[in-house]
């Protein structure tokens, strides 16, 4: 045998191992599979695929979209394209993503009066503008900086200041390129063409906001100042001519915006500079106050049915204000056959872009009012949750913390605006927190009771103005929307699932829990930014 192989050795035979060996291997069970499919690790497993899913988006990584070009689309080519098709008018709208429904909504109507060519959208982020240039090419430009669009849209809002204060610079770059210009909300319907009602030769033409019923014949002056010291004028439909006086009321605009900024304790928003803008340049610009009858305010023509059957076939565009939440805004436009994309919307140049369609609870004309009111209850019953005593001792003691706004209200229908904005900005205050505005009937009858003996002129004392609200504020009439408690969902969810799979699943136990639930929390908090819920 070579000294370099070595033998072959077999391995010893069962019998020739030692005897405790033997015992050894004799006494071992066989090895079995871990269960891994047990109810435990399959539970754990899908709460960690949650969990992912919501850290990691799934799927290959994407391409970068080459750049859009609209992005170099700039104010001075739109307005130009816009205005070609009317004769050197424009008609204008400012939309976030949110608005995009009202925006497909309001234009049928434009469309239906022979329009939409002229109509030129101000896109307030860069999905909205490629969005609507995608399906309308040349209609939407946007004008940077963009806003904030994830609270561009709530009202009262830091974002919603940002948004409307914006507006008075976008109509005056464009007066400043020779074009008269139609500013709409995307909340209005047009029932007729408004151009005819553009008469004379005046600057600036625009709509009161108060509720009283004027008469047919009413004067097209600027109306006097409230109690507040100015006037109460929509700023959502305006028209402008290219002329100074129109350019001076833009420029006093954005100067009062300047010195009236938004703050948590004032939460301003366009509408008061736009009238302090207004009664500053008294004289010196030629104002227009289009008829009441065509152009009515949500609180008149939504709430007056007797009025609306009287001046029938006189509407010209409808605004759906005086009332707070999209969900809202558009069951009322369907209970009175105004929600135009339910049934429309191939009339819509930008598409279909409307949200889930709920039951209608009448025709396409308006309802009784008892059977709007019962499908309105049972709509907010099975959306929202109500909220407890102390949220209704919140809003009395709100209300008397800014009695000062208040104090030198003298009339009912001044007290009903300053009393429906004190409970809008309380809401907005609180996020989802909603409050059911009180009708102007009931709130009529207590300021009539309170106020019985007052005197015209006699302002509401502090003790008044609370019993009022005492009556009026019940705590069924609060609510908390559903998207509040899918984040309480989502929130408090990660960090649970994210705990149990860390206790279950081998592998995970050597992660610390200082680790773990401020990454469940982080990611939770990217999901619902992403899904616009916060």
């Amino acid at each position: 045998m070579s000294l370099h192989q070595r033998p072959h050795q077999k391995p010893p035979a069962a019998d020739s191992l030692p005897a405790s060996a033997s015992a050894s291997a004799a006494a071992a069970p066989p090895s079995r599979p871990l269960p891994l499919l047990t109810l435990p690790y399959l539970f754990s497993l899908l709460a960690l695929l949650l969990l992912l899913a919501l850290l990691f988006p799934w799927g290959p990584p994407r391409a970068s979209a080459p750049a859009s070009p609209w992005r170099g689309y700039t104010l001075q080519k739109a307005a130009a394209f816009a205005a070609g098709a009317g004769n050197g008018t424009i008609v204008l709208a400012a939309v976030s993503g949110p608005y995009l429904p009202f925006l497909s909504n309001w234009l049928i109507s434009v469309r239906r009066a022979g329009r939409a060519d002229q109509v030129l959208v101000v896109a307030e982020d860069y999905g909205t503008l490629e969005r609507i240039n995608a399906a309308w090419p040349g209609h939407a430009v946007l004008v940077p900086p963009a806003p904030d669009a994830q609270v561009a849209h709530k009202f009262g809002s830091q974002g919603f200041f940002n948004f409307t204060s914006r507006r008075p610079r976008h109509l005056l770059q464009i007066l400043e390129l020779g074009y008269s210009v139609m500013y709409n909300d995307v909340d209005m319907v047009w029932l007729a063409d408004p151009f005819p009602y553009i008469v004379g030769d005046h600057d600036v033409y625009f709509m009161d906001d108060m509720t009283p019923v004027k008469p047919l014949d009413h004067s097209h002056d600027l109306p006097p100042p409230g109690k507040k010291g100015r006037t109460y004028i929509c700023s959502c439909m305006i028209f402008l001519r290219p002329t100074e006086g129109a350019k001076l009321l833009l420029r006093k605009w954005i100067e009062e915006l300047k010195e009236q900024p938004w703050s948590k304790k004032q939460k301003a928003n366009d509408q008061p500079a736009f009238n302090w803008a207004l009664n500053k340049t008294a004289g010196q610009v030629d104002v227009y106050l289009l008829p009441q009858s065509a152009f009515p305010t949500g609180g008149l023509y939504f709430k007056n049915k007797t009025w609306v059957k009287e001046t029938k076939g006189k509407h010209v565009i409808i605004h759906n204000n005086y009332i707070t939440g999209f969900e809202k805004k558009i069951k009322r436009f369907r209970d009175h056959g105004l929600w135009l994309v339910d049934e429309h919307s191939d009339e819509s140049p930008v598409g279909r872009i409307t949200k889930k369609k709920a039951p209608r609870s009448m025709g396409q004309g308006a309802a009784k009012a008892k059977g709007s009111d019962q499908a309105e209850s049972k709509a907010d019953d099975k959306d929202v949750k109500t909220a407890k005593p102390k949220d209704a001792k919140e809003l009395i003691d709100y209300m008397e913390k800014n009695y000062d706004r208040i104090k030198d209200v003298a009339s009912f229908d001044d007290f009903y605006h300053v009393f429906y904005e004190l409970i809008e900005n309380f809401c907005e205050e609180r996020g989802q927190l909603q409050y059911r505005i009180p009708k102007k009937d009931e709130l009529e009858r207590q300021y009539e009771k309170v106020n019985k003996n007052g005197k015209p002129g006699v302002n509401l004392s502090r003790k008044q103005f609370m019993e009022i609200a005492g009556q009026v504020i019940k705590v069924n009439s609060f609510a908390f929307g559903k998207a509040t408690m899918d984040v309480l969902v989502v929130l408090f969810g990660a960090p649970v699932c994210a705990l149990l799979a860390k206790r279950v699943v081998p592998g995970l136990k050597s992660f610390s829990d200082d680790v773990v639930i401020p990454a469940a929390t982080s990611g939770a908090v990217v999901y619902l930014a992403k899904a616009n819920k916060l």
